[in-house]
C-alpha cells in the first residue's frame, strides 16, 4: 500500500519534544535508493511498541551516512524493499530515517506494525555512546508524543528469539532506557531490604532493582546480561565503582549495598 506523501520531507525532518529534541536526516540525504516495493502504510494509532536492536556480532566503526547506507545494501541483498528499521542512530547521536514512522518495518516478525524498530549502531560487546542513547531517548519521547500514547520499551529479544540488541543495550532498555542528566530518570522508591538482600550467589528481587540503578547511573557496562535476580560478582564490582565513584574507599567501597549506598542509587541519575 503506498504511503501518502510526507509534507515534512528535505534535507532534515526537525521535530521537537519538551525534553529533548531530535533531528532526523531524511532518506533523500542519506542516499536512501527508491523502494524495491514500497512498504505497507502503518497509521500512528498502530504503535504501541518501541524496539531497540544493535547491528551483530562485529563492532560497527562506520559513522555518518555510510551506517544507513550500509544496512541498505545488506538487507536489499536480502530480497527486502530496503533497510528495514524505522530508524538508525550512529555512534555520534545522529538519527537517519529509515522507514520512518508510517512504513511497516521488517525488525522483528510479529511486531512490525505495532513496533517501531530503531537500530543503534553498535555490535558484538562495543559500548554505546552518551550522544546515541540521548538520541534514542529523544526519539522515543517523539514517538510517544505522535502516538498519544506510552510506548513499550523492548529489546529485540523480547519480541523474537535472538541475541539482539546485545547485552549493553538490554540492559539499559530493562533500566527504563535513562540518560543521565537528561531528567528522564526519574529514580526509584524501593526502600533498603537490608544488608542480608546482597549474599554472594544468593537472589533477592531487591538485587534486580540494584542492578537496575547502577545502570541507570552509567555503571551498566559491568553486565554481560541484564541485571538478575542473583548477586553476583558483577553486581559488587559495579557497585564498588559507583561506590568509588561517590569518593569513598576502604571498606566503604567494598561492593556491598548499605543504606548510604541504595539511597544514593535511587536518586534521579544525573541529580
Amino acid at each position: 500500500m503506498q504511503a501518502p506523501p510526507d509534507p515534512g520531507r528535505g534535507l532534515f525532518h526537525i521535530h521537537r519534544s519538551t525534553a529533548l529534541s531530535i533531528n532526523i536526516v531524511s532518506r533523500a540525504s542519506w542516499g536512501a535508493k527508491p523502494w524495491n516495493d514500497t512498504p505497507g502504510y502503518v497509521s500512528l494509532g498502530q504503535r504501541t511498541e518501541y524496539f531497540i536492536h544493535y547491528d551483530g556480532g562485529d563492532p560497527v566503526t562506520r559513522t555518518g551516512i555510510a551506517v544507513p547506507q550500509a544496512i541498505e545494501r545488506t538487507h536489499r541483498a536480502q530480497g527486502w524493499a530496503g533497510i528495514g528499521y524505522n530508524f538508525v542512530i550512529d555512534q555520534g547521536g545522529t538519527v537517519f530515517e529509515g522507514r520512518g514512522w508510517t512504513l511497516q518495518g521488517a525488525h522483528c516478525p510479529g511486531h512490525n506494525v505495532s513496533g517501531l524498530g530503531v537500530q543503534i549502531a553498535i555490535g558484538g560487546d562495543q559500548a554505546p555512546s552518551e550522544a546515541a542513547l540521548r538520541s534514542a531517548r529523544a526519539l522515543y519521547e517523539e514517538a510517544c508524543r505522535r502516538t498519544g500514547r506510552t510506548l513499550a520499551k523492548k529489546g529485540h529479544k523480547d519480541g523474537f528469539a535472538t541475541e539482539c540488541p546485545g547485552p549493553r543495550l538490554y540492559a539499559w532498555v530493562q533500566a527504563g532506557m535513562p540518560v543521565s542528566g537528561s531528567g528522564h530518570d526519574s529514580g526509584d522508591s524501593t526502600p533498603f531490604p537490608g544488608r542480608s538482600a546482597f549474599v554472594l550467589g544468593k537472589t533477592h528481587p531487591a538485587v534486580t532493582v540494584l542492578g537496575q540503578r547502577l545502570v541507570a547511573h552509567g555503571f551498566g557496562h559491568f553486565y554481560k546480561e541484564g541485571p538478575g535476580p542473583r548477586f553476583t560478582e558483577v553486581d559488587r564490582s559495579a557497585t564498588a565503582a559507583f561506590q568509588r565513584a561517590q569518593g569513598w574507599s576502604g571498606s566503604d567501597a567494598d561492593g556491598y549495598p548499605g543504606p548510604t549506598t541504595w539511597s544514593r542509587l535511587m536518586a534521579p541519575a544525573g541529580r
